[in-house]
C-alpha cells in the first residue's frame, strides 16, 4: 500500500548523537490499524552499497540469477531491491561452513557473535575468496522493517498511521554504516510516497482492546527508552480520550532517554496528559554524574507499583530486548519480592503466569 508523508519532523536537532524522527503518513484507504500494531516499511539498498558488494565479487552486475519468488534478473537489480547487504545473517554463516569448509565459528552462538554489527561488504572483505553469482545464492532475501506505530486512528484519522524512528547511522572500520530504510526514511519530505503494510500485533494492546473477559478499564504501567516511547504515544492518545480514564490517575509512564533539553521526545505532549492525570515519571541518564535509567525510576515507585499491581494494573514495555528488557524484569522481580512478599520462585512464576495472561506485554527488538 503506497502511504503519502505528511510530515518528516527531526525531534532531536540539538542532539550530537541521535536523529529521532516523528513521521506522519497518509493512507488512501483505512489501514485498520490499533495502537501497539506495527508498520512494515519496505527496504531497498543504496546503490552506493550494490556497487561495492558487486566489486567484491568481481561481478558487472549484468550477470542472471535465479530468486524464488521473482524469477531470473540481472544480479545487479536482485542486490538492490531483494537481498539483505546491510545486516550479516548468522545462517549464511552456517552455509559458508558447511559449503567451503570454515572451522572459524564453533557454534551458533559465534556466528551470532561475529554477525551482530557487520554486513556482507564486512564479509567479503574478511574472506576475499568469495566471489561470483554463487555467493549472492547464500543472501537472505531483503526484509521490510518493522515499526511500532506511534498514533491511535481515534485521535488522528482512520487515514494518518505515525512511526518514530532514528535514523541509524555509525562508523565501523573505517566505513560509514547505515540503515537501509531509516536513512530513507529521513530524506523524505511531504507529499513522497513509500510502501507500507500493517502487520498486526495482538500481544501488545491495551486492557479494552483485549477480550470482553479482561478487565478492560485496569491501570496500565508503561515502560519505555528512547523510540521505544512509540506505541506508548499511541495508547495514550486513545486513552486521554475517554473522560473517566483520563481522571483516573491509574495510567503510568517511565520514559527514558539521555538529556532532558535535547532528546525529550513528545515533552510538550507528554506534559499536557500530565496535566489531564497521567504519571509521568522520566529518567535522563547523562543530566547527572550518576547515571539515572527507567528501571531506577520504577524502583523508586516500587511501592505505588506494587499497589497498581494489585489492583490488575497491566504492564508494558518497549524498548532494547538485552540491557532494558533485562533490567526491567530484574526490577519487578525485586519488587514483586520486596513489596508482595514473595519468594525469587514464587515472583518469577507469577512474572510467568502474568505474561501468558497478557498482563505483562513486551514489544522488544
Amino acid at each position: 500500500m503506497q502511504a503519502t508523508v505528511l510530515f518528516n519532523e527531526l525531534l532531536t536537532p540539538s542532539h550530537p548523537e541521535k536523529d529521532v524522527y516523528h513521521i506522519g503518513l497518509e493512507t488512501e484507504v483505512p489501514l485498520g490499524y490499533l495502537p501497539g500494531d506495527w508498520l512494515m516499511v519496505s527496504a531497498e539498498n543504496s546503490p552506493e552499497m550494490v556497487a561495492m558488494v558487486l566489486e567484491k565479487l568481481d561481478l558487472s552486475g549484468n550477470e542472471l540469477i535465479e530468486l524464488r519468488r521473482f524469477g531470473e534478473m540481472p544480479v545487479k537489480e536482485a542486490l538492490h531491491y531483494h537481498l539483505e547487504l546491510t545486516q550479516l545473517n548468522p545462517a549464511i554463516l552456517n552455509k559458508l561452513k558447511r559449503q567451503y569448509d570454515l572451522n572459524d565459528w564453533a557454534d551458533r552462538a559465534e556466528m551470532m557473535a561475529y554477525a551482530e554489527g557487520r554486513d556482507i561488504l564486512d564479509l567479503l572483505e574478511a574472506y576475499p575468496f568469495l566471489k561470483g553469482v554463487d555467493v549472492c545464492n547464500l543472501l537472505t532475501p531483503l526484509a521490510p522493517r518493522y515499526y511500532s506505530i506511534a498514533s491511535a486512528p481515534k485521535a488522528v484519522g482512520e487515514n494518518r498511521v505515525d512511526l518514530v524512528y532514528r535514523k541509524v547511522f555509525f562508523e565501523r572500520e573505517n566505513r560509514a554504516r547505515k540503515g537501509v530504510v531509516t536513512t530513507a526514511l529521513s530524506e523524505l519530505e511531504a507529499g513522497d510516497q513509500i510502501d507500507v503494510a500493517l502487520s498486526k500485533n495482538r500481544n501488545f494492546k491495551l486492557p479494552i482492546a483485549l477480550e470482553e473477559s479482561m478487565a478492560q478499564h485496569a491501570p496500565v504501567i508503561m515502560v519505555g527508552s528512547g523510540t521505544g516511547v512509540a506505541p506508548f504515544i499511541g495508547f495514550l492518545q486513545e486513552w486521554f480520550l475517554d473522560e473517566k480514564l483520563a481522571k483516573n490517575h491509574q495510567a503510568w509512564l517511565f520514559f527514558g532517554e539521555t538529556h532532558e533539553e535535547k532528546s525529550h521526545l513528545f515533552k510538550d505532549m507528554m506534559a499536557q496528559w500530565k496535566a489531564a492525570g497521567l504519571q509521568l515519571r522520566t529518567a535522563f541518564s547523562r543530566d547527572q554524574a550518576h547515571k539515572v535509567y527507567v528501571q531506577d525510576r520504577l524502583w523508586e515507585e516500587r511501592s505505588a507499583i506494587w499497589a497498581l499491581l494489585q489492583q490488575g494494573a497491566f504492564f508494558y514495555l518497549c524498548g532494547d530486548k538485552t540491557r532494558l528488557k533485562t533490567s526491567v524484569e530484574e526490577i519487578m522481580l525485586s519488587i514483586l519480592q520486596t513489596e508482595g512478599g514473595m519468594t525469587e520462585e514464587a515472583a518469577e512464576a507469577l512474572w510467568h503466569d502474568w505474561k501468558k495472561q497478557r498482563r505483562v506485554q513486551l514489544d522488544v527488538y
